[in-house]
């Protein structure tokens, strides 16, 4: 896919959500206790979180018969926090007491201040408003702790055994030296590992931190999701 169709998609998807944004607010305000569920999703580097998310999104759309449950990777919340008017737009629409909210979640979970963390106070933003308007499943970026205190969350995470993962790698990297691939995979998971330990004071490696992990080598995409709809189900964030 060209990086100009691809662009266009982004734009679409953005634009559409918008609408969805400023058509809830009111919703969103008045009823701020009404169930408006959201998934974050945490992986181990080589995990391709990305098709599940999809498949998660329209097993949600199909069973609620709507089509309001969208899936947020990197690309498309990089370009919710870098876009200065759709970043409004979507905090706009959240109530001051939560905007606040996202201010004290910054002084108190980021308490070291150095560059590269403070550059994250936009994401946080960004992550924060996205869950509380639920209908979101938010693809790394931290989100699963960025969001622990909000209601009406389900947190994911994927695991797959380390071969399963090099292999991946090497085909989505197009990586041939098999030792180049294990290397990767291994720096990527302790970097993640060392700046959520160090400045998000979260341990992403511990099963409690999240509520399901799930080996992803074992179970195909359309189970994740059934199995994540049971959940949200049995939680009663969904009839």
């Amino acid at each position: 896919m060209s990086t100009i169709v691809k662009e266009s998609t982004l734009e679409r998807s953005i634009q559409k959500q918008v609408k969805l944004w400023e058509k809830s607010k009111t919703i969103l305000i008045e009823k701020p206790q009404e169930p408006r569920p959201f998934i974050t999703i945490s992986r181990e580097y080589g995990c391709d979180a990305n098709s599940i998310a999809a498949a998660i999104a329209d097993e949600m759309n199909g069973y609620e018969g709507t089509d309001v449950w969208k899936f947020y990777d990197k690309e498309l919340v990089k370009k919710i926090e870098e876009d200065h008017n759709i970043s409004k737009t979507l905090i706009e629409t959240i109530d001051t007491k939560r905007r606040e909210e996202m201010n004290e979640f910054w002084r108190l979970v980021l308490t070291d201040y150095p560059p590269q963390v403070a550059v994250y106070q936009k994401l946080v933003q960004t992550i924060r408003s996205l869950a509380i308007h639920g209908h979101a499943i938010i693809v790394g970026r931290a989100s699963a702790e960025i969001t622990r205190s909000l209601q009406f969350g389900v947190h994911l995470r994927f695991v797959a055994p380390l071969n399963f993962r090099i292999q991946r790698i090497m085909e989505l990297k197009k990586i041939r030296d098999r030792l180049e691939a294990e290397k990767l995979v291994e720096k990527k998971d302790q970097e993640r590992h060392d700046f959520m330990t160090q400045y998000l004071k979260f341990d992403a490696r511990h099963p409690a931190s999240y509520d399901v992990t799930i080996n992803i080598a074992r179970i195909t995409n359309k189970e994740i999701a059934q199995i994540v709809l049971c959940v949200l189900r049995s939680k009663g964030f969904i009839k």
